[in-house]
């Protein structure tokens, strides 16, 4: 996609939905999404995979020992995922509004997960409550939770935190960043050392010059 002539970049941030770290990163990026909306997209995907379970164990202090403890977390984290993918339904910004701030209810405010809280949370976000209940225990909420897994996957990614970005200008190729660091884009968007026009490979490079790896989109 192009907008008056820009190269046009997107960035897909694979996240754990429950982790401190992408929270803070998630809030970030939108602030400046806001002022670079015409240039950057931006799209949070949450990873459901062995390591988001064991980090979201150490994150609340549980004991990775408790097999009970390791099936409420990953149950949790499934449902919360689910839940994500039934608010996007009604829009991306309501979908990434509802992440938030469930996230700033459960890693902030220390609250558990409940039925009630993404009931409470949905309505704070200004869901359709009928449809958000309905959808997050749908079939289609499960097989779009299941292609984010596949995507993670085809890609070669397998911890969070991890940035796949892309430009318009060569669509079928991604540069894959991992560990990627949001103060700096921050630091350098204030400093005004950003240039949103560059390319694909030029913004990863300039944000993860070492190890970056060229991954090809299905």
């Amino acid at each position: 996609m192009m907008i008056g002539g820009a190269v046009m970049l997107e960035i897909h941030l694979f996240v754990n939905p429950l982790g401190m770290r992408c929270f803070r990163c998630e809030n970030d990026v939108l602030r400046v999404d806001q002022n670079l909306n015409a240039k950057i997209s931006y799209q949070f995907i949450p990873m459901f995979n062995m390591q988001t379970i064991a980090d979201t164990i150490k994150l609340y202090h549980l004991s990775s020992c408790d097999l009970r403890v390791r099936k409420e977390v990953a149950d949790t984290l499934s449902q919360v995922i689910l839940d994500y993918k039934a608010a996007l339904f009604q829009g991306g910004r309501r979908g990434r509004q509802y992440l938030l701030r469930l996230q700033n209810a459960m890693v902030k405010q220390g609250w558990h997960y409940s039925d009630q809280l993404a009931h409470e949370i949905a309505e704070q976000s200004g869901l359709d409550l009928e449809m958000f209940m309905e959808d997050r225990h749908s079939a289609i909420a499960k097989e779009a939770f299941k292609k984010d897994q596949q995507m993670a996957n085809s890609l070669g990614v397998t911890t969070t935190a991890t940035a796949v970005v892309y430009d318009s200008a060569e669509p079928q190729y991604g540069y894959l960043m991992p560990h990627f660091d949001y103060e700096t884009l921050i630091e350098s968007y204030r400093n005004r050392t950003f240039n949103p026009n560059q390319s694909g490979k030029a913004f990863a490079e300039q944000y993860h010059p070492q190890g970056l790896q060229i991954v090809k989109s299905n």
